[in-house]
């Protein structure tokens, strides 16, 4: 199954970055993996369902997600919707970490389970470099759409570690 589990500082404020990812329909505009992203069923402010077309190459897959944000704790959790698609199982997670410079730390947690073996190798063996490529693209959207904040070189080690986020799953 693969899983990642990635750390990044963002010169943005958490609350502006936690707003960017909780705005799901946005992301075909700025992920080139999602051709299309829909929310299907809003079940309260805080709780919704969204259908994402996802392809590479010659491969396009479609798949629903149970979205749950929590704006207080800056988190967002996706499972799978019970009609899910190709994926078998989904857990991704978000929290967004505000540093002492105005600055975020971003937590991000992917393990996914496709149903298709051969789905699940090219995933496997692709999995992590799409996991930043993603996360790249986030931060780019954050660039452009998003005040900057926080000095650019800044050292948060301290932080890191009263968080309980380890060093080396930074990116």
């Amino acid at each position: 199954m693969p899983k990642t589990h990635l750390v990044r500082r963002i010169q943005s404020a958490p609350e502006a970055l936690f707003d960017l990812v909780a705005d799901v329909e946005n992301y075909p505009e700025f992920i080139n993996l999602i051709s299309a992203l829909r929310i299907t069923k809003k079940l309260s402010e805080t709780e919704f369902e969204a259908e994402a077309v996802v392809a590479y190459k010659m491969i396009s897959e479609t798949f629903r997600s149970h979205i749950k944000i929590d704006r207080e704790a800056l988190k967002i959790s996706v499972t799978k919707a019970e009609k899910s698609g190709a994926v078998k199982s989904l857990v991704n997670s978000w929290a967004f970490y505000p540093l002492k410079d105005g600055s975020s730390l971003v937590d991000v947690v992917v393990d996914v389970k496709m149903k298709a073996r051969p789905l699940e190798f090219l995933l496997r063996d692709k999995f992590d470099r799409a996991s930043t490529n993603i996360i790249d693209a986030f931060e780019r959207r954050a660039r452009q759409q998003i005040p900057t904040v926080g000095e650019d070189i800044y050292y948060y080690t301290d932080e890191l570690e009263t968080l309980g986020l380890e060093g080396k799953l930074l990116i």
